[in-house]
């Protein structure tokens, strides 16, 4: 099954190091506290993914990663940020305005004319705190450790590795290559031997977020590592948890992986307690001082407050949504959600503003270091168990998707293209289907070019299912969680606005005459492909479906009402792949 897509987007590199410098200049003159801190936080982030480019473009097509004269200074300009961040926690956010350098000699490097910058998804969706790793990396402090990290992250948490661990920038950094299981790295001869000489005395510290479903990343370097004479006592992981890799590891990682020492802070050690940028106090200018600790509600833990008894609870995706906590403060509860770090949860922010405005959404009250806060609707149900009134609900979808299409323009790069849904469609509806899936498919495959020809991307909600409506005492209707799944771990990304509207048939059984309706709504607010192409766009959201629940059925660990949950809506989206293929091809 196909669900998960990357993204990437490619930028000026001097143009974006003039940016850096003028964001630079402004959190040197902000004032200090939670804003200043976590501006510094979003510097760390851009700064770490035009090192991380520029390091790409300094390997080129080379098998190995060694140091190169720009690729040094940007790693150094990372590491100055990382030190000022953990200056600034350790001072609860009051430390002197930070002086970067760095930066200015950064500019004076000989850039590639652009580079690709990756996306960083531990601070964008994943909720991955740069001052955690600098937390573990104090358990290495006075012993000098070389530090690596393994892009693209990595790039940044080596610099909070460092940072930590009061020593110098990192050596370098690695982009594992290869299969996503079988990763392989193969060091230069500059950083393979600053690494092995250096190795034989000192800590070498690894770090990136993850292991994931392998955990070859880290194996690769282990192994590299080893190739290199460096003994394996002294190597150190500095991974996002403290599990094994997935379950796709190979005995050989395993038992790489389970040799190595390893130090994890976790998120809550850090932001659950009393420290003045700690989770219950960054937003206490808005929101008041916290009353009790934080309550996590992320992965589906939200349901035990708007969802009554378990057995009505709708599915989760568990570690796939986005981090939650409920706080009581001001004689209220609020919610904090992950946003992201730096211009993610800028975006956000702006989104919910515009949403709220317009009555479509809650209203954000603060950005702080990433999460949003806003009031915790204690008296909203879902729709799926409120149930409003049809018409109610068919103007609230109408006026909603209408907003979206018309406010919410996106580029022809943010998302997936349709011969990559199309692509996504076909794999999917044969993995499920098989053979059976072929006739409506070629169906499908008879529109891509109009739909290429028409489509206009826009950033849709992508994630419309019957419990992300909050029905309100008063009879309104608004969409929760209508932020960032445009910009989230799925393939499609930013689509037509067609899109949503094939959501919301799967999502709400639509009748021909409702979605007829909506289609037309949505294509009188805004341009786009026309609505003799939505059968294109029901199959391919189908089948984005089918992947999406199939593989939450498939997570380790989950109880088994859970896993029943999760199956029957891969259920019911296989119904609907099913539905929607044979009416792209009656026959």
């Amino acid at each position: 099954m196909r669900f998960f897509g990357e993204r990437s987007r490619r930028v000026e590199a001097r143009a974006a190091m003039i940016a850096l410098r003028e964001e630079a200049a402004a959190v040197a003159g902000a004032p200090a506290g939670p804003g200043r801190h976590g501006a510094l936080g979003g510097l760390l982030v851009r700064a770490g993914c035009l090192a991380q480019g520029i390091a790409d473009a300094e390997r080129g097509a080379t098998p190995f990663d060694d140091a190169g004269p720009a690729s040094d200074l940007a790693l150094a300009a990372v590491a100055e940020i990382a030190a000022a961040l953990w200056t600034s926690w350790r001072a609860g956010g009051r430390a002197p305005a930070p002086r970067l350098a760095g930066l200015e000699r950064l500019a004076g490097a000989t850039f590639p004319d652009c580079v690709e910058l990756r996306r960083p998804e531990g601070f964008v969706l994943y909720g991955a705190y740069p001052e955690s790793w600098a937390a573990a990396g104090s358990a290495l402090a006075g012993q000098e450790p070389v530090v690596l990290g393994i892009r693209s992250i990595g790039t940044a948490l080596a610099a909070m590795v460092a940072a930590g661990a009061g020593g110098p920038a990192p050596a370098g950094t690695v982009r594992p290559t290869g299969h996503p299981f079988r990763r392989e790295v193969t060091f230069g001869p500059r950083l393979a031997a600053v690494v092995a000489a250096a190795g034989r005395e000192r800590p070498v510290a690894v770090a990136d977020e993850g292991p994931g479903l392998s955990g070859s990343s880290f194996a690769a370097v282990l192994a590299a590592l080893e190739a290199l004479g460096v003994p394996p006592k002294r190597v150190q992981l500095f991974p996002s948890h403290a599990g094994e890799p997935g379950p796709r590891a190979t005995p050989d990682v395993r038992t790489r992986y389970a040799r190595a020492r390893r130090h994890v802070v976790p998120f809550e050690a850090l932001f659950f307690g009393d420290h003045p940028l700690a989770l219950g106090r960054l937003a206490e200018d808005v929101i008041g001082p916290a009353e009790e600790p934080p309550e996590d509600v992320s992965a589906g833990a939200w349901r035990r407050h708007v969802a009554g008894a378990p057995g009505g609870w709708p599915p989760s995706q568990g570690w796939r949504e986005r981090r939650k906590l409920l706080i009581r403060a001001g004689g209220r509860r609020w919610l904090a959600r992950f946003a992201g770090l730096g211009d993610a949860g800028a975006a956000a922010l702006a989104r919910a503003r515009a949403l709220a405005a317009a009555e479509l959404a809650p209203a954000p009250v603060a950005l702080r270091h990433g999460f949003l806060f806003s009031p915790w609707l204690a008296d909203a149900r879902p729709a799926g168990h409120a149930r409003p009134a049809r018409p109610l609900l068919l103007r609230t979808l109408r006026r909603y998707l209408s907003f979206v299409a018309a406010a919410f323009p996106a580029g022809p790069d943010d998302g997936a293209s349709p011969a990559e849904l199309l692509d996504m469609a076909r794999q999917n509806a044969g993995d499920a289907l098989g053979g059976e899936a072929r006739a409506g498919l070629a169906g499908a495959e008879r529109m891509v070019r109009e739909v290429e020809a028409r489509a206009r991307p826009v950033a849709v909600d992508g994630k419309v299912d019957a419990w992300e409506w909050l029905v309100l005492p008063d009879g309104r209707v608004l969409k929760a969680d209508a932020l960032d799944h445009h910009c989230d771990h799925g393939l499609p990304g930013c689509q037509d606005a067609l899109w949503d509207v094939a959501g919301c048939e799967l999502a709400f059984d639509l009748a021909p005459d409702e979605t007829r309706a909506l289609t037309d709504a949505v294509r009188a607010a805004a341009p786009g492909a026309p609505p003799r192409v939505l059968p294109f766009y029901r199959v391919c959201r189908a089948a984005f479906e089918v992947g999406r629940w199939t593989l939450a059925s498939e997570d380790p660990g989950i109880d088994e009402r859970e896993l029943a949950r999760r199956r029957a809506a891969a259920s019911r989206a296989v119904r609907g792949l099913e539905r929607a293929l044979a009416a792209t091809h009656p026959g």
